[in-house]
């Protein structure tokens, strides 16, 4: 009984097996085509010059822009809600950014008023998710 075993799993199991693996290979390759690598190139750079946007606005504050497709949201503290402004104009004036998610929070670090069991922190956004409609049949 052994030995049918066996036999059956290196006869008719081979071809099956073999398709399987070049179908999780072919799976695979797709997820990490040019398209999905430049699409994060381009999401690295557009980044990296809001970072550097935001430092000339605002220079001496840890601010930072991560981008994806796009979209841009802006992370960090600045002391005052005109820092908050600068900065979402400043990674607005940046080419290729559609939209910014402005979640820089506004106050010190060390501000005992944002502290938790507080009241709520004014001004902070909502992120919103981006809904796609199907077409029309």
């Amino acid at each position: 009984m052994e030995r049918a075993r066996n036999s059956n799993l290196s006869g008719a199991g081979w071809p099956r097996a073999a398709a399987a693996l070049l179908f999780l290979a072919a799976f695979s390759a797709g997820c990490a085509s040019p398209a999905y690598r430049r699409s994060q190139d381009q999401d690295r750079l557009l980044s990296a010059r809001i970072g550097t946007a935001l430092a000339e606005a605002l220079p001496g504050q840890a601010l930072e822009g991560r981008a994806f497709q796009g979209v841009v949201a802006l992370l960090g503290r600045v002391p005052t809600e005109e820092g908050r402004s600068r900065a979402e104009m400043a990674a607005l004036a940046v080419r290729g950014v559609a939209r910014v998610n402005n979640m820089i929070l506004v106050g010190v670090e060390g501000d005992s008023s944002k502290a938790a069991g507080s009241a709520p922190v004014q001004g902070v956004p909502v992120i919103a998710a981006r809904a796609e409609t199907a077409p029309a049949p």
